[in-house]
Formats: C-alpha cells, structure tokens, sequence
C-alpha cells in the first residue's frame, strides 16, 4: 500500500499524546468483554447469524487508502453478499495515511464511539490493543483459529501480547523481487540466490540498458527506506535488537547488509534522485519502463499489471521472485500485515464482529482474489495459506500467491512496540543520511545510541 506520511514526527506526537491524556484521566472505553455484546444462534454456511439480529444496524469501519483494489471489491461485495445476509450496512472511513496513525491511536485511547473496527498495520498493534477487544472467546465460539495464517501473521494478530488474538488478519504480503524478464532473457540472467549475485546483475543491465539497474527508495516517508533494509539485515543474520533490548544493528552482519543496500545507490545502480524516492516513486519509475528491477511488496503485481498505470510492453515483461540471500542461510523476506478488531468504545460491537467473520473468511478473500471483471477492484493479494496454495487463485494472479505463501514461510516482521514510530524515525534518518553520503558505520551507531534512549524512556 502506497504511503506518503510528511507530518510522521507530528503525528508520533499527538499519538503518544492521546496515550497519556487517558491514562492520566482514567478515559477509555468499556471494560466488558466482547462475548457479553454478541448475539448467538443458528449460523448459515459462512458463520453468520440467520435470521438478521442485526438487521438496519449501521457499523462504521476506521481505515485508510480504501480506494486499493482489494479494498475496492471487499467493498463492492460488502454492499452486494454481507449487508444482503444480515442487513448491516458498513461505512468504510478513508482516513490519508498521514493521518492514520494519530486517529487510530486517539480513537482506542479515548473512546469516542465513532467507529465500531479498526483496521491497522501491525507496526500500530502495540500502539492501540487497548482500546480494542481480546477475540480468542468470541473466535472460540466462531470455530475460528488462525491456522491458516503464515507464522509472522499471526505474531502480528496478537499486537504484542502472546496469547492474545487482537485482530485478524485481513491483507498482507511479503517483500519481493520484481524484474524486466526480457532484459533478464536477453542478458541470460536469471533471478538471483544471493545478494552478491543480484549486484552483479545489476552491474551487468547497467552497463547493458539506459534503464536504471533498480528504482530504490532511500527517501524519509514512513519508514519505506527500511523495507529493502530490514530484509538485507534479517537474512544476513543480524537483528534491530539483542536478547536484552539494545540496539543491535551495529554488528558486523549489520554493517555488511547497510553497506550492500547503500553500495546500490553508490555504485550508480540506482539512480542518484532515489537518494529521496519513497516507495510510489521508485514503482511508478518500474511501471513507466525506466527501471529493470525493484525491490517491493507482492501486493504491487496488482499495480504492475494494471493496463490503466502501465504500458503493454511492461505489464508483459514484469515477473517476480523471492528476495536474494546469504549463501548458507535463509532468505528472509520482510512481512507486512493489516488486522482488522473491534473497537471497545464501540455501542455496536456485535454487528462489527459479525463482519470481521465475514471479511476475514477465506472464502471472501478468494472470490475477491478470482474476480478480474474491473481491473480498478482486482487483486491477488492473500492472506490464507489455503488461498496462497490454491492452483486457480494462483493462475489468476500471475502465480504471486505461491511466491508469497513460501516467502512469508521464514518472514519476519518488525518488533510490536510502543515505541516503534519513534524508533522508524531514527533509523531512517540514519539510513537517508548514508544515501547522501554519510558513513555507513558511523550513522549505525549514532542510530543505535538514539534508539536505546527512547527504549530507555529518555526521549531521542
């Protein structure tokens, strides 16, 4: 999902902000648990109540970018299935990105009652579970598990907190290499095991194309000069932090994963403005056919072969692969996960969880996954392994589910804290420093000194 987040530092603020004012006023939402606001009774094939007990109930969903393509046919089929079997109607907010955090933060804290879900990425679970309702009973009575979840998802179903289900998820995707496969054939390349071999692939369509050897994206927006970085670090076998909270990106695997992802900019492969790219940039330099390569999220195919962004000759030539490695370890690919609770603050908290069975059941995500009659609601994006694996889905989508399903088999995803944005903030000015010239060593450790402040409690 596209970010732009220029008020990030501002935003950190009011959130955290929100945080203190209800818990020094004692505000905040209802202490019942969500089993005491949910109806029971006979249940059709998808798990939801007959009968309609909520019919003419109007729920409000808390969300942002709703206008994505998976976003847009859960919409369309929302209004169309769910709302025609119970009669509740769902507003899905659209909230900019640059906003959501701070209003997803002062919604769980403060409880207005405006909303009755919350959608939220897991680099937010810490920030808001408290303010949304504990699922395992209600799920319990549901038959619902997350087994059919990768291993990082349902990490991040429990926002922090093991043991507790907060969320479920609702739209994910691993971190992935996409590639001019024409330029690969032509080259005779083929998509790469190591990180030493793809940087000498891209050495090799340097010299061979006036198209960039890789669109990166080293520019401050959210965290998005970190995604190709986290990955490089996680696979290289070092860590953000050691066994007793410190920093621990400053190890020489550390060091070595900083300086291969900085050595792409350096070396020219990528193309000097991309010092300030944020992730919109480096794609959309992909879909126009200047680039060979780029280092993004799954979910992009949908964008990639999207007739009305791209031009035929790309849409054709574009393939994806799983991120390179370390020669004797295991690749290890960034993961990203949306979940999808109910708000405690909620007066409608039984509707609200009648629609997360819905929108949450992998029988909806795959008819959404199947369904190319609009190219503005299409998408293969999955979040069961049940639909990662499934051959149609898969021959509907280019395949990607199946490359997801066994990327996502050893992703990681970034550490559930509180203190998370401020953490992002620091590295990645360190990171977008070092795409300006900065040395590598040095920033890591200036980064790493700011980030044990902020674990300790003394700001940064």
């Amino acid at each position: 999902m596209r970010r732009r987040h220029p008020g990030h530092r501002r935003g950190i603020a009011f959130a955290l902000a929100c945080l203190m004012l209800a818990t020094a006023c004692g505000a905040g939402p209802d202490d019942r648990p969500l089993a005491r606001h949910v109806k029971t009774g006979p249940v059709d094939d998808l798990g939801l109540l007959t009968g309609k007990p909520y019919d003419g109930a109007k729920i409000r969903l808390l969300t942002c970018c709703n206008t994505a393509a998976q976003f847009l046919g859960l919409r369309a089929r929302t209004d169309a299935e769910f709302t025609k079997r119970t009669g509740i109607e769902v507003e899905w907010a659209n909230i900019a990105y640059e906003s959501f955090l701070q209003k997803i933060v002062a919604e769980s804290a403060l409880g207005t009652g405006t909303y009755d879900l919350v959608a939220w990425t897991d680099a937010f679970g810490a920030s808001i579970r408290e303010g949304v309702q504990p699922l395992n009973e209600v799920m319990r009575r549901s038959n619902i598990t997350l087994d059919d979840y990768p291993p990082a998802f349902r990490e991040a179903a429990t926002a922090g907190r093991p043991g507790v289900t907060y969320g479920i998820p609702f739209r994910g995707y691993a971190y992935a290499l996409y590639y001019r496969k024409d330029q690969y054939d032509a080259l005779g390349l083929k998509a790469p095991e190591t990180w030493d071999e793809y940087l000498t692939q891209l050495d090799r369509l340097k010299a061979a194309s006036p198209r960039h050897a890789v669109a990166g994206q080293y520019g401050r927006g959210s965290g998005q000069n970190l995604f190709t970085w986290l990955s490089m670090l996680w696979s290289a076998g070092g860590d953000l932090f050691d066994a007793e909270g410190k920093a621990a990106f400053t190890s020489p695997a550390a060091v070595e994963a900083t300086e291969k992802y900085i050595s792409m900019l350096r070396k020219g492969y990528s193309p000097p403005a991309s010092a300030n790219w944020t992730e919109t940039d480096s794609t959309q330099s992909m879909e126009q056919g200047h680039a060979n390569t780029v280092l993004t999220w799954t979910w992009q195919y949908d964008d990639f072969t999207d007739p009305t962004k791209v031009k035929p000759d790309v849409a054709r030539a574009i393939t994806a692969a799983r991120l390179p490695g370390w020669p004797g370890r295991e690749r290890v690919s960034y993961g990203m996960t949306w979940l999808m609770g109910v708000l405690r603050s909620s007066e409608k908290q039984g509707p609200a969880w009648e629609y997360i069975k819905w929108v949450t059941d992998p029988r909806t995500e795959r008819a959404v996954a199947l369904d190319k009659s609009d190219p503005a609601k299409a998408s293969g994006i999955t979040v069961h392994l049940s639909n990662m694996r499934d051959p149609q889905v898969n021959a509907a989508n280019g395949g990607i589910p199946k490359l997801q399903e066994e990327a996502l088999r050893d992703s990681r995803i970034i550490p559930t804290s509180i203190d998370w944005p401020r953490i992002q903030d620091a590295v990645e000015v360190a990171i977008n420093k070092m795409a300006h010239g900065a040395d590598v060593r040095s920033e890591l450790r200036s980064a790493a000194r700011q980030v044990d402040r902020i674990q300790e409690g003394d700001g940064g």
